[in-house]
């Protein structure tokens, strides 16, 4: 795992680790799909494209994080990897890998949403943290 647990009061959050951006995004997605449950060994895999806008780091890892917990609650889809990563300024292509939700899903925690509280994406120190409102 390339990701800790951090307990925060009343909230959960991940400090996620790579080295390359896409391993820091991807770290992150990966944390979140792990906060949210265990989707079980015999999950059908799905694919998604993405492609944002974005000012800064932290705007696009809101984005992303976002469409994981949105696709999780809408979809029954938990995308928990990033297999293809490419910025071009402040335009970002994204492919997402992830687990349809079956009726063995195990939940950890409910997330509503990412917060900005203690956000940090720290590309040369290797490292981020995200807390998420539960």
């Amino acid at each position: 795992m390339k990701f800790e647990i951090i307990e925060h009061t009343g909230d959960v959050g991940i400090r996620y680790f790579g080295s390359t951006l896409k391993e820091l995004f991807s770290s992150a997605i990966n944390g979140t799909a792990f906060i949210i449950g265990d989707p079980g060994k015999n999950c059908s895999r799905r694919k998604t494209e993405l492609s944002l806008d974005f000012s800064d780091y932290q705007d696009l890892m809101m984005q992303i994080i976002d469409k994981v917990i949105f696709s999780f609650e809408v979809d029954e889809i938990l995308y928990d990897s990033i297999t293809d990563f490419s910025l071009d300024n402040h335009s970002a292509r994204i492919s997402m890998d992830g687990c349809t939700v079956e009726a063995d899903f195990q939940y950890r925690y409910i997330l509503k949403a990412p917060t900005y509280h203690k956000m940090e994406i720290n590309p040369e120190q290797g490292y981020g943290i995200q807390i998420f409102d539960i």
